[in-house]
């Protein structure tokens, strides 16, 4: 694999699971209708016909010039009037830069092993996110973009604009597009699209709890149903500086409209064990304190977040693999894997 770990775990807290290859590369990659491979980075999309011998460089991703995305959120519509069509969700982010007011000077501090830690810096400093799609109907020798951008605007605008960034996006059995966005006010945002993601519906809001976090989502092979991996945590969780302390998984037999079969996979030290968490009032906001005047918790000395995670099944799609990022609140992050029967999702 190409993630490396940095971190130094001390002795009996490292997390369970297998760092090494369990899907090849290849596997991970977006494997088109034609048998080609599709890969891309911020700028350009790449393809290999030769089971990822040689890469050659596709189009230019159309990116606003700051554009962002997840890596491997890729997907292919296999529906028609779309089918083939490739869509590389992304966002537009703006972040201010003030020196007189800093992500460290505002940032969400906690208690861990005996001294004061920065644990958080996003939203603590004013953000902004709208998240759009770039399609391709050539496998990616030219791309255009979806119409405007997706971002929270609730109550008439009376709550503000709400940032929806990390999007990800899944065909539907009838053909539509549903998108997943990461968001402020405690809850995944969500948005469809009827014309192959060339414009959207207005963003709602769903009744997933979820933190300020990126979630990921897949149809399940031979089944109209899906299956969503993400940070679902609690108001008060996200305010102590929790807000990636638990993964979840759940899935919907009836388009993302409703989820059931909610399943913890893995949760830090001092997350209390749950499986199905309420989402907060509606808000614009839930956060911790800034600032290091005042630490948002005492955190134990295991605690650990676990996020930026893909997932993925087996061939014959009788397994799936989440692979998921593990990290300590100083360092960087480690790559371990979760397995399962695909049935296991409908106990």
């Amino acid at each position: 694999m190409t993630e490396q770990s940095e971190v130094s775990w001390p002795a009996g807290e490292r997390p369970s699971g297998t760092p090494v290859d369990v899907l090849s590369e290849n596997q991970r990659c977006l494997n088109l209708l034609s048998g080609k491979l599709f890969r891309y980075d911020a700028a350009r999309a790449y393809l290999s016909d030769d089971q990822g011998k040689t890469w050659q460089a596709g189009g230019e991703l159309v990116t606003y010039g700051i554009g962002a995305t997840l890596e491997r959120a890729a997907i292919q519509l296999q529906e028609v009037p779309h089918r083939g069509r490739i869509i590389v969700p992304f966002y537009l982010e703006m972040a201010a830069d003030h020196p007189d007011y800093t992500r460290q000077q505002r940032g969400g501090y906690a208690n861990w092993r005996g001294e004061q830690v920065l644990l958080e810096t996003h939203t603590h400093v004013p953000e902004m996110a709208g998240s759009y799609a770039n399609f391709s109907d050539d496998e990616g020798r030219t791309w255009q973009h979806s119409k405007g951008f997706l971002m929270g605007y609730f109550e008439d605008g009376h709550l503000g604009h709400w940032s929806c960034e990390e999007p990800v996006m899944v065909e539907l059995a009838d053909g539509r597009l549903l998108c997943f966005m990461r968001s402020t006010c405690g809850r995944i945002l969500k948005s469809y699209s009827s014309d192959g993601g060339e414009s959207w519906t207005r963003v709602e809001v769903t009744d997933l709890a979820m933190s300020n976090s990126p979630c990921r989502f897949d149809r399940i092979p031979g089944s109209n149903d899906l299956v969503l991996v993400w940070n679902q945590m609690s108001a008060e969780e996200i305010r102590r500086g929790y807000r990636r302390g638990r993964l979840s998984v759940a899935i919907s037999r009836n388009h993302g409209q409703t989820w059931e079969n909610f399943k913890t996979l893995i949760q830090s030290p001092g997350v209390a064990s749950a499986e199905r968490v309420e989402p907060p009032p509606l808000s614009a906001m839930v956060r911790g304190a800034s600032g290091p005047e005042e630490s948002m918790s005492d955190l134990p000395d295991g605690f650990t977040h676990y996020h930026y995670h893909e997932i993925y099944f087996s061939a014959d799609g009788q397994e799936a693999f989440i692979f998921i990022r593990v990290g300590l609140p100083i360092g960087s992050h480690e790559p371990i894997w979760r397995s399962f029967p695909t049935a296991w999702l409908y106990e």
